[in-house]
């Protein structure tokens, strides 16, 4: 059995970040895996507003960290579960699609 064959799946969505601003928008990015790749969904105020499909799933998580970076940029600021300086969500799922040395 080849090895790609023996691993599951995770197929269910997963917040990659959530983020505010001062005037009381929020905005959050949803990564699900697909079986060659991943979509990302982001939305302001639990609204989705765009899509972006990807074939490869680390590709999909460097982007969900771009679009994050951009954010901050422009005002947005992380909210303090998704904080890098705790558990990251981005981290747990490298490890479930087997991209942790990435």
């Amino acid at each position: 059995m080849r090895e790609s064959d023996s691993r599951s799946v995770y197929s269910e969505p997963t917040v990659l970040w959530r983020m505010h601003r001062t005037d009381g928008l929020s905005s959050h990015a949803v990564i699900s895996l697909r079986a060659h790749g991943a979509t990302v969904v982001w939305f302001i105020n639990d609204r989705p507003v765009g899509s972006r499909e990807f074939d490869d799933v680390a590709r999909a998580l460097g982007w969900g960290d771009q679009m994050q970076a951009q954010n901050w940029t422009v005002g947005w600021r992380t909210v303090p579960e998704y904080d890098e300086r705790r558990v990251s969500p981005q981290r747990d799922l490298r490890n479930r699609a087997g991209l942790d040395s990435q």
